[in-house]
Formats: structure tokens, sequence, C-alpha cells
């Protein structure tokens, strides 16, 4: 996981069940949302008021690593292995 130039650094793990949701919504004349929702914890993603070439890079970072995300959990369910432990980190087996 890439990090910023400096500063603190927060970390947030949601524990993702079925109860688990996802939504993007789109408007006409201001910014896009994507959110997820788990348990209590609402994630809201928004942009700034300026976009630059590093926001469509991050977005298309966020989308590409959502569907490995998709593809690694249809592998798990569909070998009908529980997932051990929780690892954090990119590249982590």
């Amino acid at each position: 996981m890439a990090r910023g130039t400096g500063g603190r650094t927060s970390a947030l793990s949601l524990p993702i069940d079925s109860t688990a949701t996802s939504e993007f919504r789109a408007f006409r004349s201001r910014t896009p949302l994507f959110t997820v929702s788990a348990g209590r914890v609402l994630v809201t993603l928004t942009l700034p008021e300026r976009l630059h070439a590093g926001d469509v890079e991050f977005a298309r970072s966020l989308a590409e690593q959502a569907a490995a995300y998709a593809v690694e959990v249809e592998r798990l369910y569909r070998s009908g292995r529980r997932p051990s432990g929780r690892t954090v980190g990119k590249g982590a087996a």
C-alpha cells in the first residue's frame, strides 16, 4: 500500500461480511461519491475541488485493486477453504 510523503499514517481495517455494502453515486454538478459500509463503519471517498492526474491514477488503482480483491474472494469461495488469519499488506499470501 502506497503512503504519502510524510506525516502520520492512519490505518482502518473493516471486517467484511454478507451485510457489507459498497455504492458509487455520480452527480451531474458535484463530486461523485464511493461508499463502503461495514457494520457500524461508513467510509466515503470524495474528490478535491480541483482534480489532478494523481486523482485519476488513484481512482484507476482503486478499481484495479478492487477487481483483484473480487477475484481472490471468488477463488477462496470456490475452493471451499476458509480464509486463515488476517494479513494486511500488498501481495500478502
